[in-house]
């Protein structure tokens, strides 16, 4: 697989720095006729057009075991820590990027969460 590449997620950091930027919404939670809809997060363009930029500059890697990483020191260090973000090398990126990416799916608004 291709190493990592930032030029597919370079087009969004000026809408990310934009006033008013959302990653998404939560959405549902609605009672109607009796039945209530279960509450989800709904990513916006802008949070889905991450995704796929992640997913097309290969930062998401099939052999990397991100839900064993998610419950590491790297892992909370990177999520906490602004300099140690900074200073993180590519693969560590990619490690919290399919982290938080896929991490979503099951935890929804994570991504989001790590975006605020």
């Amino acid at each position: 697989m291709p190493a990592p590449d930032p030029t597919p997620l370079l087009p969004l950091v000026r809408r990310f720095a934009a006033p008013g930027f959302s990653f998404g919404t939560w959405q549902g939670g609605e009672t109607r006729d009796g039945v209530m809809q279960m509450s989800f997060f709904a990513l916006s363009p802008d949070g889905e057009a991450f995704v796929t930029a992640a997913y097309q500059g290969h930062w998401v890697r099939p052999e990397i075991d991100w839900s064993g990483w998610a419950s590491g020191p790297a892992y909370k260090s990177l999520r906490g820590d602004a300099n140690a973000l900074a200073g993180a090398s590519t693969d560590k990126i990619a490690h919290l990027l399919i982290t938080l990416i896929r991490g979503d799916r099951c935890n929804e608004g994570m991504l989001a969460t790590a975006f605020d």
